[in-house]
């Protein structure tokens, strides 16, 4: 009923998680554990693997250092996909989706208003104590978002292989469920549950290669963005979108591990968007070039 597809690198946190998807599922499943530790694929690629591996209709992508504690998750996935308007199905979302690179979250300046999420979000290597994160504003069994992270999301097989991850866009492992997100969100609504809840021990890695990968996801859904599900109104938008723009753009400007011309390309991209004035541009290019002379 339900193939669990699973990109691995670590032999250890896999079988703990095999025993807790066969402990917790409560409908019928397989688990697609493919081993990339050494392999050089992205996470896209290996995904798109596992589709094509995967012999139920119903599809789990999903992280091995995760351990899943509600129990019959797989018949709330199950009943959730009886609607053929549900493209994609999350733990945790957001109902904005800036023109500003983020994580599934959007800029800092628009607080947590737009988050939807039930987790328990661990730390593996700072030694933080867990801590139970609950969003649901209004008090919805399921809120459509713009964006799901992709600690774990389900989708049909049929979704699956009409809309790939996309590989040529993407070869390692940041930005694949922001991309998968906005893509299945143009024919079908994204969805964040709140009947399934799991502990995460990840702390995350937002790091430059991380950047660079959401930059080329934010270019790719250029016209289609800002989206907004919030309901934030225009002016709201136009402010916070115009300071996250200019705090990213000197965060940019000032990173050294892009290339002069990769800030450069980052900077034109928003000048040709029409989102910053030709005044900003020629300042933001003033300090860019004057950075690099130093």
């Amino acid at each position: 009923m339900i193939s669990v597809i699973i990109c691995s690198v670590d032999k250890v946190l896999l079988e703990a998680v095999r025993q807790n998807i066969t402990t917790t599922i409560g409908v019928e499943h397989e688990v697609i554990a493919i081993d990339n530790l050494n392999s050089g694929k992205g996470i896209c690629e290996v995904y798109n693997e596992g589709v094509a591996l995967a012999k139920y209709s119903l599809l789990c992508f999903l992280h091995e250092d995760i351990s899943i504690t509600t129990n019959n998750w797989g018949k709330t996935v199950v009943a959730v996909f009886r609607d053929d308007k549900v493209g994609l199905l999350g733990i945790a979302g957001s109902t904005y989706r800036s023109t500003v690179p983020s994580g599934w979250f959007p800029p800092h300046e628009f607080g947590t208003s737009s988050w939807r999420l039930n987790i328990i979000q661990g730390s593996r290597y700072q030694n933080k104590a867990e801590k139970h994160e609950y969003f649901n504003p209004l008090k919805e069994n399921l809120s459509k978002v713009a964006c799901l992270d992709g600690v774990w999301f389900c989708t049909t097989k049929k979704i699956a292989e009409e809309i790939k991850f996309d590989s040529g866009l993407l070869s390692g492992f940041h930005g694949y469920d922001i991309d998968y997100s906005l893509a299945v969100g143009q024919h079908y609504e994204v969805l964040v549950s709140y009947d399934i809840l799991l502990s995460h021990a990840s702390d995350g890695n937002f790091n430059d290669e991380w950047l660079k990968q959401i930059i080329k996801v934010q270019h790719k859904y250029r016209n289609i963005l800002p989206l907004n599900y919030e309901g934030y109104e225009k002016e709201v938008v136009a402010t916070m979108e115009s300071s996250s723009l200019k705090r990213f753009l000197k965060e940019i400007i000032k990173n050294k591990s892009f290339t002069f011309q990769e800030r450069k390309n980052v900077l034109n991209t928003y000048y040709r968007q029409n989102l910053i004035g030709t005044f900003k541009y020629l300042r933001f290019l003033y300090q860019l070039i004057k950075i690099r002379s130093n």
